[in-house]
């Protein structure tokens, strides 16, 4: 009788165990959900379409293709739908916030850690591009209509989750990530410096916020890059491989043909370039002809850089398209430099130079232009560094910078700001300073008569809310006041006060 009773359980548990669907587990290690967080918000949130739609708006690329685009803005409701649901709420912040909760308080709390690093900063960037969203209630699986937290409350939200992050990963426990971590592979140091100095980025975003003070904020910055980066080597730099689906992100999206090829260099930064005879032209722009509109030319052989000139507005070595025109043809401009679209480069998410950038601009709101001057100087150097400029054309260029201690403050906040625009090549930076600081100065685009004109009169200043939104959580996406469409494009985010 004892041995049935015993083949009975045996069998019991066995049969029970057919409805447990091994590739849908109710459970996964850690180990095993941090690579999908990280290589998601890498790939899908970081280089996707905040940054692709943003670098044209902000004059950095530009589409050489067939017009209306979001080079027009063009850009619609149902634009921003995967970025908002699928890639921000799903797959990085859902996941990311179950691994928090399996992990913390627990001796793999390290995991905890670096979650919220990066929950806060996909928060964060949901939020500087459409302001007020769902944080509070977004987790809920009964609640099908999450109430709308104001961006003031996000952004306190998010220190707070860095604050926490930091307190883990300074104590964490005996379990910690290894290779599973893809990004610095295991050193918590690495990620405490990545969250101190994404913390004095977010503080610096709030200098013109209401109720905040750039002295105040600019203070706050400074604090928090005590712990932040301290040179090139501490750069968050996710690495990509050349192999098929793994490839880097830009290389897929706008090299290979795997998308299209037409997401190009902007006549207005290549000029600008051209203009300031910046050394770090020929790493960021490809030469034109090394790519058409199938891809890369196997064909084309670049020749070595002449300064002489290449630097001239008129030369056709490194060409722009110019912003909301028709297409010219993908092999008479210049393509996204190998340095950030080779197949196998890695992806900055950021960098010691933006730290230097934000110590520089946070120094000039404190104690001065003069005392920001050398921090300037290191913030740029620290970039050309990194992409591999040669000592001697860095020292040339510095000498050619004006001294920031001999300007005016709002010249010389210009002239850190427009070099930290360069500096954070195809991030969103870009586009956050500009719409915080109004630097650098552009023009709005000019369509060709016989186009499309621009659908909206001025510049964008945040995305739409997108279909899924207006369409399940109605009520409270339009209870922001923000409406529905294209027009949605000029309303500001909290932060966003600059006349």
């Amino acid at each position: 009788m004892v041995s049935l009773l015993l083949i009975s359980i045996s069998a019991c548990d066995n049969f029970l165990g057919i409805n447990e669907n091994p590739n849908e587990p109710e459970f996964v290690e850690a180990n095993l959900q941090l690579p999908a967080v990280l290589g998601y918000f890498s790939y899908r949130v970081l280089a996707n379409e905040p940054v692709r739609v943003s670098s044209q708006w902000i004059q950095q690329t530009a589409w050489n293709g067939v017009q209306p685009s979001a080079d027009t803005y063009n850009y619609l409701e149902s634009d921003p739908n995967n970025f908002w649901g699928i890639y921000s709420y799903v797959s990085v912040m859902n996941n990311a916030n179950t691994m928090i909760e399996q992990t913390e308080g627990t001796e793999s709390r390290a995991y905890a850690g670096i979650g919220r690093i990066v929950f806060a900063w996909n928060m964060s960037i949901l939020t500087d591009f459409f302001n007020d969203a769902p944080l509070s209630e977004a987790f809920d699986p009964t609640n099908p209509s999450p109430a709308y937290d104001t961006q003031e409350q996000i952004y306190t939200a998010v220190f707070d989750m860095l604050d926490e992050a930091i307190s883990e990963l300074s104590n964490p426990g005996a379990i910690n990530p290894g290779s599973d971590d893809q990004l610095y592979g295991g050193n918590l140091g690495q990620w405490i410096k990545l969250a101190n100095t994404l913390k004095a980025r977010l503080h610096m975003r709030l200098t013109e916020a209401p109720g905040n003070t750039r002295t105040a904020r600019a203070n706050s910055a400074l604090n928090a890059l005590q712990g932040g980066f301290e040179s090139n080597v501490d750069d968050a730099d996710y690495a990509y491989v050349a192999a098929a689906g793994s490839e880097n992100p830009w290389f897929q999206f706008a090299i290979d043909g795997k998308w299209d090829t037409r997401n190009q260099l902007s006549q207005q930064y290549v000029n600008l370039l051209k203009t300031l005879e910046d050394p770090r032209l020929p790493v960021q722009a490809r030469q034109t002809g090394a790519v058409v509109q199938a891809g890369l030319n196997a064909d084309f052989s670049p020749v070595p850089f002449d300064p002489a000139t290449m630097f001239a507005l008129d030369d056709s070595t490194y060409f722009g398209h110019e912003n909301a025109r028709p297409g010219i043809g993908a092999g008479i401009v210049s393509s996204i430099g190998s340095f950030y679209s080779a197949a196998d480069a890695p992806l900055n998410w950021i960098s010691y130079a933006e730290a230097k950038f934000l110590e520089a601009e946070a120094t000039l709101m404190t104690s001065g232009a003069a005392a920001a001057d050398p921090i300037y100087r290191d913030a740029i150097t620290a970039s050309m560094e990194k992409l591999g400029v040669d000592a001697g054309d860095i020292a040339d260029y510095l000498a050619a910078r004006p001294d920031l201690g001999g300007l005016p403050a709002d010249q010389a906040h210009e002239h850190v700001i427009t070099q930290k625009y360069i500096a954070t090549f195809l991030t969103t930076e870009p586009f956050n300073d500009w719409r915080r600081t109004g630097y650098p100065s552009l023009q709005l685009p000019q369509p060709a008569p016989d186009e499309d004109q621009l659908r909206v009169g001025d510049f964008p200043r945040r995305f739409p809310y997108p279909v899924s939104e207006l369409q399940n959580n109605a009520e409270n996406a339009l209870g922001t006041g923000v409406p529905a469409g294209v027009t949605s494009l000029t309303y500001r985010v909290w932060w966003d006060t600059r006349d």
